[in-house]
């Protein structure tokens, strides 16, 4: 069995901080802090998980990164030019967090600093779920983990055969989408992008689709490396790349499959929504 790389173990370690952070209720009396960059509510839990991974990383991680999060503005962390550019996501699924209901993760993307940020550029991954404690973790080129064990996704080609996965909120479903999901063999709905594409890399789910073009980045760029290199295809809802990234305010629609023959099939059914 193949050696963790040093960085990912930094990763599971800045993880486990910050579920630390966030089960103890520490800093719960400071309720919702204002609004992040996007517009959203940010609660004491998104706050405290960005502040123990920053703590993490000026502490332990000694390679100097530009920290990109969901919470915040840019920062630098560390002496030098940076030599990575980190993705976070602290807390995933915020609702489902704040009410108890499973799944919530954390997310972090790893990005040569030289490199433009997209999916084809992460070359470190964590996703980790901020209730079971569970790990989902890939380095480019080495394959996929889940708590220390390979993972490959679903070898499923047919719609029939799939369980999907499906974000609703805030979303009017038309015809075709309809009739998608009907013809799956199951659908759900988590409200939590970084987990459901996991699953998908796990092979708990066949695909998730978000169709509503309210997605930012940090809540796919780790979770996609993960999912490609268990086997997964992730892109725009119509088969195309995802672009790069300019800003974690950009707003994205995605479909992901655990086989290329799936993938092809749900971007078939679905030509007529995505027009």
């Amino acid at each position: 069995m193949r050696e963790p790389d040093p960085i990912l173990i930094h990763l599971e370690a800045l993880f486990r901080e910050v579920v630390r952070v966030v089960t103890t209720g520490d800093g719960e009396q400071r309720g919702e802090t204002g609004l992040n960059p996007k517009g959203d509510r940010i609660r004491w839990f998104d706050q405290a998980a960005e502040q123990a991974a920053c703590t993490y990383l000026k502490e332990h991680f000694l390679r100097p990164v530009e920290l990109l999060s969901e919470e915040s503005m840019p920062q630098r962390i560390g002496d030098g030019e940076p030599e990575f550019i980190m993705v976070l996501d602290p807390v995933d699924g915020s609702d489902n967090f704040a009410r108890g209901i499973v799944p919530s993760g954390m997310a972090v993307a790893l990005i040569p600093a030289h490199l433009p940020i997209a999916v084809g550029t992460v070359q470190f991954a964590l996703v980790g779920d901020l209730f079971t404690g569970g790990t989902w973790l890939a380095a480019r080129g080495h394959g996929a983990f889940c708590n220390g064990r390979k993972i490959s996704t679903h070898p499923v080609t047919q719609l029939e055969e799939a369980i999907i996965s499906c974000e609703l909120n805030h979303f009017e479903v038309e015809a075709p989408l309809a009739s998608m999901l009907s013809r799956a063999r199951g659908v759900r709905s988590f409200g939590c992008a970084t987990r459901a594409l996991s699953m998908v890399a796990d092979g708990a789910l066949d695909a998730h689709l978000d169709l509503r073009g309210r997605l930012t980045p940090e809540n796919f760029l780790a979770p996609s490396l993960i999912l490609t290199e268990a086997g997964g295809v992730v892109t725009g809802t119509g088969g195309q790349p995802l672009p790069e990234i300019q800003h974690l305010t950009e707003r994205y629609s995605i479909l992901a499959a655990a086989t290329p023959e799936l993938h092809a099939a749900l971007v078939q059914r679905l030509q007529k929504t995505c027009t």
